[in-house]
């Protein structure tokens, strides 16, 4: 048995970040019959009732937790405004049209919406020391506070992604109160002397959660340069062409050939 009634189209905003709003949409077609009603549900609780041959028109439903608020003035037919989501906003959506009598032929359609926390305040970086010697290993971490999802980290290394096998992956830490996690990402490597610019290597962190949020945090790792090295390289210098020290040399050398040759 055909019937007239089509869903076309259902739509959520999203992802949200919390406390934002935006459209629930909803679209039919009805063929000869006219619509009764048009309900919207999260889950399995109604919250929005569009009866067009009644009056009001329009009735809404209060939802345990009030996750979301439906702006009335901002609403019409199927398509409806909310604002002020909260993290349990998130989840499915149903859209359910009804057709007059004597039919009463209902359709349904679901679509998810998503609702993010974003961190408060940027990634730290911790666990760096003053300064660290030649090959000594350097272990950092770095965490990301109360967000959800848990926010993906990323490491660089004077200003290139380190390498994999330098990092050290925990689980992210759960709230049990707020349901927000904590991100936290390891990073252990060698002091190598190839990696210092001027005595330092710059080690950055990222944070990211999909598109909506970014930032970075970095730091300066000390390397102490050993005393014979500066010393061997103060040398190098001198011999250098074009260097202070070569002239004098030159003319030491010279005046002692000439003193030489007079005492022949």
């Amino acid at each position: 048995l055909a019937y007239g009634l089509r869903i076309t189209r259902v739509e959520v905003p999203g992802p949200l970040v919390t406390g934002e709003g935006g459209y629930l949409d909803c679209e039919w077609e009805l063929e000869d019959d006219s619509v009764y009603a048009v309900k919207w549900y999260m889950g399995l609780a109604e919250f929005y009732r569009w009866t067009p041959a009644e009056t009001p028109s329009v009735k809404t439903f209060q939802i345990p937790g009030d996750p979301i608020k439906v702006d009335l003035p901002g609403s019409h037919q199927g398509k409806v405004r909310i604002h002020q989501v909260t993290l349990e906003a998130g989840g499915v959506y149903r859209c359910e049209v009804s057709a007059e009598a004597p039919s009463f032929h209902t359709e349904s359609a679901v679509a998810l919406m998503t609702v993010v926390d974003l961190p408060d305040s940027k990634p730290r970086i911790s666990g760096a020391q003053m300064s660290y010697q030649m090959e000594e290993e350097v272990m950092l971490n770095c965490t990301s506070l109360n967000s959800r999802p848990a926010a993906s980290l990323t490491f660089y290394i004077n200003d290139e992604q380190a390498d994999p096998f330098w990092l050290v992956h925990y689980e992210s830490i759960k709230d049990p109160t707020t349901g927000l996690e904590t991100a936290v990402l390891g990073l252990k490597f060698p002091l190598w002397p190839r990696l210092l610019r001027r005595g330092t290597v710059n080690v950055k962190c990222t944070a990211e959660i999909s598109n909506l949020y970014f930032d970075s945090s970095e730091i300066l790792v000390a390397g102490d340069i050993p005393y014979h090295a500066s010393i061997m390289e103060d040398r190098e210098s001198a011999l250098l062409p074009g260097s202070r020290a070569n002239p004098v040399s030159l003319e030491t050398t010279l005046s002692v050939i000439t003193l030489i040759l007079v005492l022949m």
